[in-house]
């Protein structure tokens, strides 16, 4: 079976094809897969387990952009749409980098980044973060990236603002992306100026190596 959506045509097994169909039909319905051999069998639950995972990651960012929206979000309304509690809500957004309680925190916002290896400091003049927090990671952005970035493979000493405001921070398409700092058991999300620089044209990538 073929789907096309956009322009873009793959070739998925029938089964997988009627399960898609069926679950954006709102069905509840489970249909048993056609395929009896086991090679088929095991080959339909491969490609079912990468598309969960990806679309796993999707909903976390969905969810964190629908929260970074501004001050008011409806957290109970995105909970019910999650089908999750509202402690589980807490725990994913805490994930991206969100406050978990809206009233009493904000987020770590980079908003520059200086190259390790030349001493370069991108998006930002000295003056601006002079003071500012700061910590150092290798940057791999693994599938993120649609081509070749510069940034890839060098060490990279990113400077944040620390616990900014949601309603100020102005995440946008840039929500749901944080880096961390094990060392500093650190979560900081970036603005759309450094995660454009970083990653160009911006896609999902589920192995998360150094961000979810």
């Amino acid at each position: 079976m073929r789907i096309g959506i956009g322009g873009e045509q793959v070739e998925v097994p029938d089964d997988l094809g009627a399960a898609l169909l069926a679950g954006l039909s709102g069905e509840r319905l489970v249909e048993p897969p056609q395929a009896c051999d086991f090679g088929s069998l095991v080959d339909l639950v491969a490609r079912t387990s990468r598309l969960i995972q990806h679309l796993a990651v999707f909903r976390e960012v969905a969810m964190s952009r629908a929260d970074a929206v501004g001050a008011y979000s409806n957290r109970s309304a995105l909970a019910a749409a999650a089908a999750m509690s509202a402690s589980q809500l807490g725990r994913v957004l805490e994930g991206h980098g969100l406050p978990r309680d809206r009233r009493s925190g904000g987020v770590n916002l980079v908003s520059a980044f200086r190259t390790a290896d030349d001493g370069i400091l991108h998006l930002a003049a000295e003056p601006d973060v002079a003071g500012l927090p700061s910590f150092t990671l290798p940057f791999t952005p693994a599938e993120r990236a649609t081509e070749p970035t510069e940034y890839a493979g060098r060490e990279l000493t990113f400077y944040y603002r620390p616990q900014v405001p949601i309603a100020v921070a102005d995440l946008g398409r840039s929500a749901g992306y944080t880096l961390r700092h094990a060392g500093q058991g650190l979560i900081a999300c970036v603005t759309e100026p450094v995660f454009d620089a970083l990653f160009g044209d911006p896609r999902l990538d589920p192995t998360r190596p150094n961000g979810r």
